[in-house]
């Protein structure tokens, strides 16, 4: 399926938007182009939103869902770098930088929406709201900061506080807990700065205490306030 108008969901109503650009771009005007400038498409776990060699087409955001960015290496080994989740841009580094082919591959975690502006309407809407360039410069600001914080943990977190925050940025609302779903330990490891025989050995660990269940291929999040507390994180 292409990325079509009928895809896209109303920014007004959205439960993410304070997490998102839209939320940064100033006037009512500003707000109401940028609604009807975007188009959407969804996505399934696994599939493809852009993929790394290939030319920026524009910006995109993440509505619904979580999508891994992740880049390969010549012996086809995939290391994911980052997780964007609904609010979050794809891809504008590359397109503002104008330095050719996207790095990265950004590919679907979960059935999730994406909406996307082409690149001559975006920079032509930049030009006609000079407020909204303020808002990309916050948005691009908060992704400098996670960088830094990323590795900020890699360096001093322990490896169960690592892998306890990338559970918790990972899990999504399920019948009677929070669920992580479908995640590999490859990716877990990845996301986390471990080794997947870290991770094993940690998920063991908070099995025996009770914060998480393995069923099938998901992960039950069985106390999100105890993974916080791992995490060094405010519970």
């Amino acid at each position: 399926m292409a990325f079509s108008k009928r895809e896209a969901p109303n920014c007004e109503w959205c439960p993410y938007q304070k997490n998102c650009l839209y939320n940064l771009l100033g006037t009512k005007q500003a707000k109401r182009i940028w609604r009807q400038m975007r188009v959407a498409n969804s996505f399934g776990a696994g599939e493809v939103v852009f993929h790394e060699g290939t030319q920026p087409l524009g910006v995109y955001v993440v509505c619904t869902g979580k999508v891994k960015i992740a880049k390969s290496s010549r012996q086809g080994q995939e290391l994911i770098t980052r997780i964007e989740s609904p609010g979050d841009l794809l891809g504008h580094v590359t397109l503002l930088a104008k330095e050719g082919p996207y790095s990265s591959t950004a590919a679907a975690m979960q059935p999730s929406i994406v909406s996307m502006v082409d690149e001559r309407t975006f920079f032509n809407f930049l030009m006609k709201f000079p407020y909204a360039s303020l808002g990309l410069l916050r948005a691009l600001a908060q992704d400098v900061r996670r960088g830094e914080n990323k590795a900020r943990d890699i360096a001093y977190k322990p490896a169960r506080g690592r892998l306890a925050d990338t559970l918790l940025r990972l899990m999504r609302p399920g019948k009677s807990h929070p669920v992580v779903s479908g995640a590999k330990r490859r990716d877990l490891a990845d996301m986390s700065g471990l080794t997947v025989e870290t991770v094993v050995r940690a998920i063991k660990s908070f099995e025996e205490k009770g914060l998480v269940r393995k069923k099938e291929k998901d992960i039950l999040v069985l106390d999100p306030e105890g993974l916080k507390r791992l995490a060094g994180l405010r519970a």
